[in-house]
């Protein structure tokens, strides 16, 4: 994977486990009645989410060369797939911002500031069906396929599901028999993304172009590969482990299981990226 690739690596998989941890604490707050639990939990966690979103947002701009070349891909919204990712990717950033600011300073009635989150969330899922469109290139057979939208949303479900269980448990939003309950869909889930690997890397051998072999390409990932699935592994377990502790001791449990599954997910995203070849000579 060339060294260009990397800011769209981090932006992508930072972005979706915002919007998979968006999501996950949106779920929970809907459960608490107690509107003064529900705003100091809103404005500790979702501080988080937005500062993933930043970070991601900051690292897409240096693929660009410059930052200041990111009003440019603005320019051809509703034709342009990039275009319609930021512009939706910013209308996500803007609503959950600004529902974030209304917990904090406490602005607006409750049912206002819930109109908000539920916008925020229903324009996460906007801006993942836009990211997705971005890589169904027909001319890059190994991202046209159902395997690219099965992969990005693996990644908000389960690296987004563990940010999520790990901020609510960080900050006292959820309960053991809750993190019981979100772990055992979360290791399903991983168990699932594992055989998806399986299965994309034997659809390999059935893409191929006039110069371009995909099995040929696969043998110099194949050790970032099989780290991505050592470290889903690791993930799992320390996962399963943070669920059944006490909520005061299981926080850095958590967070070495997301640190893992963080890392398998780039190490996924650079294999992504790295075994991209065209339909033509280039």
């Amino acid at each position: 994977m060339h060294f260009l690739e990397l800011p769209l690596v981090f932006f992508t998989v930072l972005a979706q486990c915002a919007v998979g941890g968006y999501l996950v604490i949106t779920a929970r707050l809907a459960c608490i009645q107690d509107h003064n639990q529900q705003r100091l939990l809103a404005s500790k966690t979702i501080f988080f989410v937005l500062a993933f979103m930043a970070i991601g947002f900051a690292s897409s701009t240096m693929h660009l060369g410059s930052p200041l070349r990111a009003f440019n891909s603005l320019n051809r919204v509703g034709n342009s797939g990039l275009s319609n990712e930021i512009l939706t990717g910013s209308i996500f950033f803007a609503l959950a911002g600004i529902y974030w600011l209304t917990e904090v300073l406490c602005i607006s009635k409750p049912n206002i500031r819930s109109l908000l989150r539920y916008l925020a969330a229903i324009a996460g899922v906007i801006f993942m069906v836009a990211m997705i469109k971005v890589y169904l290139i027909e001319t890059v057979p190994l991202w046209n396929n159902i395997f690219t939208p099965i992969d990005f949303i693996f990644t908000v479900i389960t690296a987004g599901m563990l940010f999520g269980f790990l901020l609510l448990n960080a900050f006292n939003g959820s309960s053991v028999k809750a993190n019981k309950v979100v772990t055992a869909v979360g290791l399903l889930l991983i168990a699932a993304h594992l055989v998806i690997m399986i299965a994309r890397i034997l659809s390999f051998a059935t893409i191929n172009t006039s110069i371009h072999h995909a099995t040929a390409n696969l043998h110099q990932y194949t050790p970032m590969i099989m780290t991505q699935c050592i470290l889903m592994i690791i993930a799992a377990i320390l996962w399963v482990r943070a669920a059944h502790r006490p909520i005061t001791h299981n926080r850095f449990v958590a967070l070495i299981a997301f640190i893992a599954l963080f890392a398998a997910e780039i190490f996924g995203r650079g294999v992504f990226y790295g075994m991209h070849f065209t339909v033509g000579l280039v």
